[in-house]
Parts: structure tokens; C-alpha cells; sequence
């Protein structure tokens, strides 16, 4: 196993040999400003709509740890749904209650986060990119996340947290892999399992990569990922344990899954696989997605960054539950596998969308979007958006194996 300073010294080489220093600051500068443009404009989003049925139960969620804490907002029946969310949320909750009495709205403040995460995910697929690809496709993939109809929908309108775990993936990867800082990168990581549980598929893969750079990386990248644990998790456990292993480790979707595997099995009358991922079998895919990325990158130590991005693809393909807003789990790590197919996952998913929201609001403009499920040409769109994520995982894991490297 080669030490990590080989790999990380190769995708320098490779980012130094695609544009001069001054060309990079150039396109770093065009990418951050066209993400701004982009959070400006879902700022007015925010600010002029209502969104989804979403606000409603971050609504409830935020009176909750209002009247009992971050904490024990885990102990209360809420009448029109269960705080189903890992406890660093309940934290963010506070500020968005502490953001309410200062005159901004519980959906504005949802939604402007989820907008600014964005803005940093868009940034760092540029610089992750650069160092990997040719400067022009970095700078193109950092402004089509930046402009992305996917997150316009999700981070601009519907209203949920799934753009801050993505963001905070990518920086752990970002700041272990890039910038050989281990302890912030596992701080970050650790934040995103606090978000939602989802980024654990990104954890094995990131600590083979901290392997790879030494024993004492690793030691590092683990500290800083169990410090960050420790003061988000551990007071919900100690307090809440029974709660939280129930509501939030062992939430499994709600609603019928209109997605993938699981609605291919629905058009064949349900067979027991199907069954089988919707219970049980969903372990076996988190346990998929997260271990085949791992050994791709201890086979590949170079090609860390597409094995992350290979977790939350996959996953979502693979994903036997489903919401409209988990389409933004693969936006990024799409374009980390595959310029081409990412785009259009990026266009199609943002058409898809566009028609189910369309719908659910009555009409466009829209304003209140509530949820009724996708209708049999949505469906068709989804499946097809779904055989997309397919691909870029198919064509992700050839590049990964391709690569130059040791066995």
C-alpha cells in the first residue's frame, strides 16, 4: 500500500497540469459566484413560498425543542408525524426558533441553510475536481451543482436538511483527502451523521483513505469523527436511547416506496425480494454501499474521491425507500464518477421534479406543494432517472478500477 502523500501528490500533479494558478482562481471565483447568484435566488424562493407538507412537521419539530430541548423533543407524540431526525438537528433547531423570534420564518430559515450548503457542495466539487479532471470540467461541474434544478426544488422550495449532510461529506472528503487535515475531516464527518444518517455508507471508505496515509492520519480522522459523535449523539442516547434507536436508527421510510427495485417489485405484485428490501434487506444494501467503496479505495488509494462519491450514488440507487428530496443525495458524487451521465441525472431528475411539484401545487407558480405520491408518467420519469444513477455507479466503479494503481 503506497503512503498517502503518492496519491494525494498525483491528483495535485494533475489539477497543477490542468490550468495555471491564475487560470484556477479565475474559475474558482466564476463558480463561487455563480453559486451565489443561485443561493440569492432560492433565498427569494424562500422567502415568497410556503413549500412542502415538510414545513408543517419542522414546524411541529421546532415547537417541540422549544418547549423540551433538543433532547427531549425524542419523548413527544407528535400528532401528524415523529421526530425521526439524528440530534445535531435538534441543535440547528434551536437557532431556527432563535432565527423565528427575530422575525424570519421557520420555512425561510430551513430552507436558507439547506441553500447555503449548497453553495459550499458547489465549491467543493470544483476543487476536488480540479486536482483530478481537466480545469474546464471543473469548473462546468462546480456550476451546474451550483445551478442545479435538483437543488432549486429541494433546497430553495421543498424544505429539508439532506443538501447540509451532502455538503458536509464532500468537505470531510475535501479536508482529508485534499488538504491533509484528518482531525477537521473527521469533525465534519461526524457533523454529517448528526444531520441524517445516510453519509455512514461514506465512513468505511473514508477511513481506509486515512489508512492509507499512515497510522497516525487515521488515529486523527478517528478522533476528530468520535469527538464530533460524542457531543452530538451521546446526550440523545443517554436521554432518549429508546427513542432515538427506534425513531431515527431504525426509521425505514415512510409511505409506499415509488423508487427503483422496490416499485419494479410493486408492477410485479410484490415478491418476496421485494418484501425482503423493504424489511431486512435494507442493512444488506447500507452494508453494500459502504464496503464495496471501501475496498475500491483500498485497492485505488488515488481514487478516494470517486469511491465517495460511488457511496451516495449507489445508495440511492440501491435505496428501498424513498422521498423527492433524497435525489439530492446523488447530485454531487454523481459528478465525481461521470461528467456526462451526472448531467443528465442533473437535468432529468430537475424535469421529473419540476412536473411532480407542478402537480402537487396545482399549478405553477407554485406556493404549498402537498404530497400525493407520483402519478404513472412520473413514475416512468423516476424509473428512468433511477436507471441513470445505475449507470454512472457501473461506469463510476470501471474508472475507479481502470486507474493506475496497486492491487
Amino acid at each position: 500500500m503506497p503512503e498517502a502523500t503518492t496519491a494525494t501528490a498525483v491528483s495535485r500533479d494533475v489539477g497543477t497540469a490542468s490550468g495555471s494558478g491564475l487560470e484556477v482562481a479565475r474559475a474558482r471565483r466564476l463558480v463561487l459566484l455563480l453559486a451565489l447568484i443561485a443561493f440569492g435566488l432560492k433565498l427569494i424562493i424562500a422567502a415568497t413560498t410556503y413549500g412542502t407538507n415538510d414545513i408543517r412537521h419542522w414546524t411541529d419539530f421546532v415547537n417541540g425543542v422549544a418547549s423540551r430541548g433538543p433532547v427531549g423533543v425524542y419523548g413527544i407524540h407528535f400528532e401528524r408525524s415523529f421526530y425521526n431526525h439524528p440530534p445535531l438537528i435538534g441543535y440547528l433547531l434551536e437557532l431556527v426558533n432563535f432565527g423565528r423570534h427575530h422575525g424570519f420564518s421557520i420555512q425561510f430559515s430551513i430552507r436558507s441553510v439547506a441553500s447555503l450548503a449548497d453553495v459550499a457542495s458547489a465549491a467543493l466539487v470544483f476543487e476536488l475536481l480540479r486536482r483530478r479532471r481537466t480545469l474546464r470540467e471543473a469548473t462546468w461541474a462546480g456550476g451546474l451543482v451550483a445551478f442545479s434544478p435538483v437543488l432549486f426544488v429541494i433546497s430553495g422550495f421543498h424544505g429539508n436538511t439532506d443538501p447540509i449532510f451532502v455538503m458536509l461529506t464532500l468537505l470531510a472528503l475535501y479536508l482529508l483527502g485534499d488538504r491533509d487535515k484528518p482531525v477537521a475531516g473527521g469533525i465534519a464527518m461526524g457533523l454529517a451523521i448528526g444531520i441524517k444518517i445516510v453519509p455512514v455508507v461514506a465512513v468505511p471508505a473514508l477511513l481506509v483513505l486515512a489508512l492509507t496515509k499512515g497510522r497516525r492520519p487515521l488515529i486523527r480522522f478517528s478522533a476528530g469523527f468520535l469527538a464530533a459523535f460524542a457531543v452530538t449523539w451521546l446526550p440523545a442516547l443517554i436521554g432518549q436511547g429508546p427513542a432515538v434507536r427506534k425513531d431515527v436508527l431504525g426509521y425505514a421510510g415512510s409511505g409506499i416506496s415509488q423508487w427503483g427495485l422496490i416499485q419494479i417489485g410493486h408492477w410485479f405484485g410484490n415478491p418476496d425480494w421485494a418484501n425482503f428490501l423493504i424489511g431486512t434487506g435494507r442493512f444488506p444494501v447500507v452494508l453494500l454501499c459502504a464496503v464495496v467503496p471501501a475496498l475500491l479505495v483500498w485497492r485505488r488509494p488515488g481514487m478516494a474521491t470517486e469511491a465517495v462519491g460511488l457511496s451516495l450514488v449507489a445508495f440511492l440507487f440501491l435505496s428501498p425507500a424513498f422521498g423527492t428530496q433524497y435525489l439530492v443525495w446523488a447530485m454531487a458524487g454523481a459528478y465525481l464518477l461521470n461528467f456526462g451521465w451526472a448531467t443528465v441525472y442533473n437535468l432529468g431528475a430537475g424535469l421529473v421534479l419540476f412536473k411532480v411539484y407542478t402537480r402537487w401545487s396545482h399549478g405553477f407558480p407554485w406556493d404549498h406543494a402537498n404530497y400525493w405520491g407520483l402519478d404513472h408518467g412520473e413514475l416512468i420519469g423516476a424509473l428512468l432517472v433511477w436507471a441513470c444513477l445505475g449507470t454512472i455507479s457501473g461506469l463510476g466503479i470501471r474508472r475507479i478500477l481502470q486507474q493506475p494503481g496497486p492491487i
